[in-house]
């Protein structure tokens, strides 16, 4: 199915580092209709793990994720990253993608509620996290509930954490995307 051309899902490094972990990057990509895309401030931060950045460099090559370069000469979005990183005293990572999603009417992909969700909210930015990927792969078949399970028990074993340990456990969201 091809892909939807008017928004991108921009994945943050935890969502990355989850499917990972989770044994199931390479399906990352096949979940939703938009293409995924990571900023060149997220790359960066992945490719100090050497075997993430093997894997992402693979993902780039074969085009499942494109990095994209942060905006450097948007004014509006610098002086966002700028002031989320001060004022809110988010990595670079996050800071680069919440101004880059607040001014692009993009999606955000990241695990770290406690520092996007009121955020997401104030600038009705739609946001999704691991467990969004797995309720709607759920959803629309992609994976199994033994999959979603397989992949969460694939995560908490590598010293991630994860709301709930069995898909069951866990009350999917309703995502208009």
């Amino acid at each position: 199915m091809a892909k939807k051309k008017n928004k991108i899902i921009l994945v943050d490094a935890d969502v990355i580092s989850h499917f990972i972990k989770g044994g199931e990057i390479y399906s990352i990509n096949s979940i939703f209709d938009y293409e995924l895309k990571i900023l060149d401030k997220v790359y960066d931060e992945l490719k100090n793990n050497i075997s993430w950045k093997q894997q992402i460099d693979i993902l780039i090559s074969q085009g499942v994720i494109q990095v994209i370069p942060f905006p450097e000469s948007n004014s509006e979005v610098k002086r966002e990253y700028f002031r989320i990183k001060k004022q809110l005293n988010k990595g670079d990572g996050e800071s680069a993608c919440l101004s880059f999603v607040r001014f692009t009417n993009n999606i955000i992909a990241s695990c770290n509620l406690s520092d996007i969700k009121q955020y997401c909210e104030d600038f009705e930015i739609t946001y999704l996290t691991t467990m969004d990927f797995l309720c709607y792969a759920l959803s629309k078949g992609i994976y199994t509930e033994q999959r979603c399970n397989d992949f969460i028990a694939n995560v908490l074993s590598k010293n991630s954490r994860l709301p709930v340990n069995d898909i069951k456990n866990y009350t999917c969201r309703e995502i208009d995307i």
